[in-house]
This record gives C-alpha cells, structure tokens and sequence, in this order.
C-alpha cells in the first residue's frame, strides 16, 4: 500500500521553499545525487520530526539526538543509505531501529510495505505519531527486539527484499540472511576490531551472500532485547 500525499508542502511560504531548495543542493554537493531519493528527503517534512529546539536547524544537514539516549540520521547519510538499498515499489522491507522515524518516512516515499522495529515503547509512539501525521499508510512500527528470531513469526514464512540495520554491530546475526529473499539487499554499519563502523552492503546471489564495504560511518551500536523502562 503507498503513501498519501505528503502534506509537507501545502502551505510553505516563498521563503521556506526558497530555503529547502538551498537544502537540496546542498545534499546533492555532498554525494546524495538519485533523484528519487532527492524526490523523497524533498517531500517528507522533516520538521515534525524535530523537537520545538531543533527547528532552528531544520535545513542543516546534520544529526540531532533523539528520545532514550539515540541519534537521528543526518539526511545526507540517509540519502547515501537509501541510494545503496535500491528501493522500489515492489520491495518489501524490514527496518531495524526505527528511532524518529525520518529515515522510515522518507524510504517509504521510494519503497514498498515497511516492517520497523524499535526496542524503545516511547520511541516507536512518537514514531508511530508522525508517521500518522506525515499520512504514511506503507509503515507498520512495532515495539520488539529487532536483534531476536522472537521478533518474527516463522509460520509465515516472511522474507524481506531490503533489511536495514540502523545501529552499528560488531556482527550481523545470521537469522536475518535466512530472512533476506532471493536478489534480496541487507545494508548495516559493522564495527571492526579498531571499533571503526563501516557501512556494510550484503547481497543474496542464489546459496550465497556477497559482501561488499561502502564507507565508514559513525552510529550508536544496536542492542538487544526490549528497553524495559523507556
């Protein structure tokens, strides 16, 4: 099911387009150059995914931290993972770690039906909220562990076209290559020995998993489990 008509734009002055263009521009500058994901970053209104303090900064491409001690993505990274995972319509998706909910927004602008997890209760009701908000209908956020088979039900024998890891681990577990269709794509920051992160690209070609390394990157690790307490 797609999304609705975003309604980031209805009613933004001369001045606030004037300003998301700049913005545009500027994350073509720093690499992020497919216009579908250009189309997307464009249309989702980022603002009702920043807290009242942070409008200010709307049009910078940077990261801001979020609910239960985590990070946003900055747009530009958010561009450069979207570009590698492929998107379109037809895929459908699994999201581990949901955060905000931006990043889940604006790859559901490109993408098919999106699974996402967050560990967090409060992260995945304010995330749930704007999505809402944002008339997304392609999104179902669930509160669970995105790192445990728990999360999932094997009777139904679900695979995922894309998988995206929004946490760095030293690891990907090996269930979710059991989850990854055929051609299927998983994305995820791995960390090496030197505690380095590096954007990590896994692709099924039939029996086998290709791997290929994209960039070094800096996220907060994924953890396990379900946040007892937030």
């Amino acid at each position: 099911m797609l999304n609705d008509v975003l309604d980031g734009g209805d009613n933004e002055s001369a001045h606030e387009q004037s300003l998301k263009a700049g913005w545009i521009m500027r994350l073509r500058s720093s690499g992020v150059l497919d216009h579908e994901v250009l189309k997307a970053l464009e249309a989702v209104p980022r603002r009702k995914f920043l807290t009242n303090a942070q409008q200010q900064f709307l049009y910078e491409d940077r990261a801001f931290p979020i609910d239960c001690g985590q990070m946003g993505t900055a747009p530009s990274l958010i561009g450069q993972i979207a570009t590698f995972l492929q998107l379109d319509r037809t895929h459908n998706m699994l999201e581990i770690g949901t955060g905000s909910g931006y990043q889940t927004a604006v790859l559901s602008w490109i993408g098919g039906q999106i699974l996402s997890i967050e560990r967090f209760r409060r992260l995945s009701e304010l995330a749930k909220d704007r999505i809402q908000a944002c008339r997304i209908t392609n999104v179902d956020i669930v509160h669970s562990d995105g790192l445990s088979l728990t999360s999932y039900d094997d009777e139904n024998g679900d695979s995922f076209d894309r998988i995206l890891l929004n946490g760095s681990v030293e690891r990907v577990p090996s269930f979710l290559f059991d989850l990854l269709s055929d051609d299927g794509r998983l994305i995820a920051p791995v960390r090496d020995a030197e505690g380095q992160d590096h954007l990590m690209q896994y692709d099924r070609i039939g029996a086998r998993i290709e791997e290929t390394k994209l960039s070094p990157v800096w996220f907060v690790p994924l953890m396990d489990g379900v946040a007892k307490k937030l």
